[in-house]
């Protein structure tokens, strides 16, 4: 992986927003929103920065949550998404709406009100846009290389030959 900067057509890349679209996001989101900006200068992202947009796009867009509300789970969002985590493919995120909370689960358990979205496309999304081609051997089923191989049976087996002696070992077909 290449030590680039992100900026802001890796948010766009990754949410899949027009610029406007974004702008309006980050500028509803407390922790973006207050970011020191210079003229003429790109700010900067993190790879985690690219796990909370996509999310909270992806609230917005496939689960019809007001920019507001997405704004209000955008810090326990951060928070929950912070640092490492054993690779699971059935982590969920549990957004609860009284009071406004965000919880990473793993297992199933007992839920009694709130949406459930998993985790694995979302790391995927963001996999594959920083490593491209890598996130497969992460999230999928890895390719060995093992091509098509013979199976020697038992009697395909040789005995080796003793000293001086010619080989009597019977072969097969």
């Amino acid at each position: 992986m290449s030590s680039r900067s992100l900026t802001m057509s890796d948010l766009l890349a990754i949410s899949g927003y027009s610029r406007d679209q974004m702008r309006g996001l980050l500028e509803a989101m407390p922790i973006y929103a207050s970011r020191n900006s210079q003229v003429r200068v790109a700010k900067q992202y993190t790879a985690q920065d690219l796990l909370v947009l996509r999310t909270c796009s992806q609230l917005e867009s496939r689960y019809g949550f007001q920019r507001s509300t997405v704004a209000g789970f955008s810090d326990a969002l951060r928070s929950v998404l912070s640092g490492p985590r054993p690779l699971s493919t059935t982590a969920r995120l549990l957004f609860t709406f009284e009071p406004l909370n965000v919880r990473y689960v793993e297992a199933t358990e007992a839920i009694e009100e709130g949406l459930l979205i998993p985790l694995a496309p979302i790391f995927h999304a963001v996999d594959e846009y920083l490593l491209p081609g890598h996130a497969r051997l992460i999230w999928g089923q890895r390719e060995l290389g093992f091509g098509p191989q013979r199976i020697n049976s038992a009697t395909d087996i040789q005995k080796p030959a003793a000293a001086g002696k010619p080989d009597q070992t019977r072969r097969t077909p």
